[in-house]
């Protein structure tokens, strides 16, 4: 008759002859030291993710301040970033036993071009104490290495950093004929849409990096100026445009999703900068579209547009309520939707997207 596996273990225990405390005896220890292993093991994965957190965090937070302060020494920079660096582990080493940390930082600028790209480089050993049953192996500390490298630009004529392609979707109905503040809308709109293109041609004086065009719609005819390197074609469209009709966004938005989208696009920034161009669309009105099909409609592209990475500013000039809600809805974020009730405001608006979409970006290479 087959015994089962309890009765087994049950005459083990009982044994007289101290197999199982002997096998125990031997057991034991090679047990706490597998869990001592287990134990340094994790600790050593949570130190490397903390140390490459900190890393990151240095590298670009040293690359942006040295793109935006032209008079940063690299001496500076990297006492800032070793401050920055402490700053942050210091809250990690309480966590670890004995841990230290030894940086490395290295900053390289490279001129391009009148630009100066700024690559800084942090590499970080830490190093901790096993926990005591790990020592019997022999080891009394483990070392981890983490390397975080990050770039950005600057230019002293504040020129652009980073491929852009933008696309303005500009209201041109007959509500653009109306005097405010004893100018024609239209004529105030073609003032700001010049201040934007200025930034833009101050910036990339070498016409390399931006690439604008623009849609006018009304209810009954959509003009387009297709992207183009010189933006000098966007404000000749832009200055030629008469207000009249209706108000429906729907198919010069639709344009501005697919132009700035197109693949043909992407390749025309490889083909001069060799770079992935960022993507904004301006969508201006001063109304309501004659028809809430044409809201629904132009919600739908907005999503999409959202949906797909471009970044979506929006602009009311004394816009009714429903025109305004349009707007917010269709903005990236609310800090997208500018709400301009005076000439003003809506160069003012232009202005502030024009910095923005020519702002330095920092971006982590490694």
């Amino acid at each position: 008759m087959t015994r089962s596996p309890a009765r087994k273990f049950a005459e083990l225990l009982g044994s007289k002859g101290g197999n199982f405390a002997i096998m125990t005896s031997l057991a034991l220890p090679v047990l706490f030291i597998a869990g001592s292993l287990a134990l340094d093991t994790t600790n050593a994965l949570s130190m490397k993710t903390r140390m490459q957190n900190a890393a990151d965090s240095a590298a670009l937070a040293t690359s942006t301040r040295l793109s935006q302060e032209e008079n940063l020494s690299m001496e500076e920079a990297r006492a800032f970033a070793a401050t920055f660096l402490r700053g942050q582990m210091e809250e990690d080493m309480p966590a670890f036993a004995d841990m230290n940390v030894k940086p490395s930082i290295t900053i390289t600028p490279v001129e391009n071009d009148g630009t100066t790209v700024w690559t800084v480089a942090v590499s970080m050993t830490g190093t901790q104490a096993v926990s005591p049953m790990a020592r019997i192996m022999g080891r009394d500390h483990y070392s981890v290495g983490v390397v975080s490298q990050s770039q950005s630009a600057s230019t002293k004529a504040a020129q652009v950093q980073g491929a852009l392609s933008m696309a303005l979707v500009l209201d041109r109905s007959g509500s653009m004929d109306w005097s405010l503040e004893g100018q024609r809308k239209i004529d105030v709109l073609k003032t700001a849409v010049g201040g934007l293109i200025d930034q833009f041609e101050t910036a990339d004086p070498k016409q390399k990096f931006v690439r604008i065009g623009a849609a006018s719609y009304n209810t009954y005819m959509t003009g387009f100026q297709n992207l183009h390197w010189k933006p000098e074609k966007t404000r000749d469209f832009v200055d030629a445009l008469p207000a009249s009709g209706g108000t429906d966004s729907t198919e010069a938005f639709s344009w501005a999703v697919t132009k700035v989208n197109a693949k043909r696009e992407l390749k025309a920034h490889k083909d001069k900068s060799g770079e992935v161009p960022d993507r904004f669309i301006v969508f201006m009105t001063d109304g309501d579209n004659n028809y809430t099909a044409a809201d629904s409609s132009t919600k739908i592209l907005c999503d999409k547009a959202k949906g797909e990475g471009i970044e979506v500013f929006t602009v009311a000039f004394a816009a009714p309520t429903r025109g305004k809600q349009l707007l917010a809805y269709c903005a990236t974020s609310a800090d997208h939707f500018y709400d301009a009730n005076s000439s003003a405001a809506l160069i003012a608006a232009f202005e502030s997207i024009g910095k923005q979409a020519s702002k330095v970006t920092s971006r982590l290479t490694q």
